[in-house]
């Protein structure tokens, strides 16, 4: 536990809060994962042996798992932007896969009850003393076991199938509903608990949710994004195997982000596309046009460059919580490793646009000289006393004078011990083994979560 902190010292307000939600996240998901199970517990007795109410608290806290996992993939900035859409997403992986699968697959072997119409009994309306598998149910229940196991199969095994990402998309939403589908009926016909009508209205209603979620992401989302198109303005090339791309609104004002936010981008296809990648925007909010740094990978942006000028595209978003807008902190450290420095050329760009623009630092790692981006850009800023620039190149070029190897702890104690004993923030934009390497040196300068901001598009 940790006191509050006093009102005079606004940055440990704000760290307060930052705490406080971060606490509070994880606590009302919790509290709604264990509701279902709470109500069937306060409402339904007497109890049964203790592997049977182990087996059905197993079915209650997985299927609610399940259905709760619908929401934390749906995209809604509700959540997301106050989480952070990697942590949304790792929560969709871990609550789908740990808790709802591993409970739901295993809850049927735990029971010890018998069941069948030999061992029911009239007067046993609250299946104390028997299971009630009836025909139907046991069907339901059989076949959800079945699709959940094909479920989880598929989303382990993704990268094995040959199939593209966006057809396994398709058909892990169509699975999970069908899952969810039956779950719903297993439960009502079969659930000891589920015979409260307070707990029936539980599940109906988080299987309506999970329902409508899938329907968000898949028609009224798309809906709303035909109503405000857009066109690639410009493609260029920006480094080696990298570009930037600039979008500008067609028809409407453009869209409203913040610094270091992100969007899902569907170019050159319609609003119903199935394909579209999450990209960082680069640009400064205020300017004509979105600008986004994309890196040639094994995905479709490996024909970023073949993209046709004036084509269509289409900006959900924005999304993230890789924010510094309010916050207190004196000063700003980036730490960015290749393309990752997209968001924080946008929270630099906005940074030196205001009255007071705080101190920067931007460590900025890369292999080799021709893969840095806004280089020249990044340079002015260091020349005009904006930005304390430090490139850091692992295979630097003769002659080079810069800071040599990876970012790694001896180089960010090194360079940051300044800026973590005096209170700066610190955003972390790179590949997942660099932000690993990156916190774990912030940890050992002292540096708290709170004045850590990180935000990944791999959410293994």
């Amino acid at each position: 536990m940790f006191a509050p902190p006093s009102p005079a010292s606004t940055p440990a307000r704000a760290a307060f809060a930052v705490r406080l939600g971060r606490l509070a996240a994880p606590a009302l998901l919790a509290l709604a994962l264990l509701l279902p199970l709470g109500l069937g517990w306060a409402l339904v007795g007497p109890a049964r042996p203790w592997r049977d109410e182990l087996a059905g608290a197993a079915g209650l806290l997985g299927f609610a798992a399940l259905l709760w996992s619908f929401v934390l993939s749906g995209r809604f900035r509700l959540i997301s932007d106050r989480l952070g859409m990697d942590r949304t997403m790792r929560w969709h992986r871990a609550i789908g896969v740990a808790v709802a699968v591993l409970l739901l697959l295993l809850h049927p072997f735990l029971y010890s009850l018998p069941d069948g119409p030999a061992f029911a009994r009239p007067d046993d309306l609250r299946r104390a003393g028997s299971l009630g598998l009836s025909g139907w149910a046991l069907v339901s229940g059989m076949l959800a076991w079945l699709l959940l196991g094909l479920l989880t199969v598929t989303a382990l095994a993704r990268d094995m199938l040959p199939f593209r990402y966006e057809a396994w998309r398709a058909a892990h939403g169509l699975l999970a509903l069908a899952v969810a589908g039956l779950g719903l009926h297993h439960a009502l016909e079969a659930g000891r608990y589920s015979v409260a009508p307070a707990l029936a209205w539980a599940w109906a209603g988080l299987t309506a949710l999970a329902g409508l979620s899938l329907l968000w992401v898949w028609l009224l989302r798309p809906l709303a994004l035909a109503r405000r198109p857009w066109r690639i303005a410009a493609l260029a090339p920006a480094a080696e195997r990298i570009w930037e791309l600039a979008l500008e609104p067609v028809g409407h004002a453009g869209l409203r982000f913040k610094p270091g936010q992100f969007v899902w981008l569907k170019l050159d296809t319609g609003p119903f596309g199935r394909r579209e990648h999450p990209f960082s925007i680069a640009s400064a909010p205020g300017e004509a046009r979105l600008r986004f740094l994309v890196k040639e990978a094994g995905d479709f942006t490996a024909r970023i460059g073949a993209l046709p000028i004036g084509a269509r595209a289409y900006v959900d978003g924005p999304h993230g919580a890789l924010v510094a807008e309010g916050r207190p902190e004196p000063g700003i450290a980036f730490l960015c490793g290749g393309v990752g420095v997209a968001p924080a050329l946008s929270l630099i760009r906005a940074e030196v646009q205001r009255p007071a623009p705080r101190p920067m630092l931007l460590l900025y790692g890369n292999r080799h000289a021709g893969q840095m981006l806004a280089r020249e850009e990044l340079e002015r800023l260091a020349a005009a006393g904006r930005l304390e620039f430090v490139p850091v190149l692992g295979e630097p070029p003769p002659g080079w004078t810069g800071e040599t190897g990876q970012l790694d702890a001896a180089l960010i104690a090194r360079r940051c011990a300044g800026a973590a004993s005096a209170g700066w923030l610190f955003v972390l934009c790179g590949p997942p083994p660099m932000l690993r390497a990156a916190r774990r040196a912030l940890r050992a300068l002292g540096v708290p979560e709170a004045r850590i901001l990180e935000e990944r598009f791999s959410y293994g």
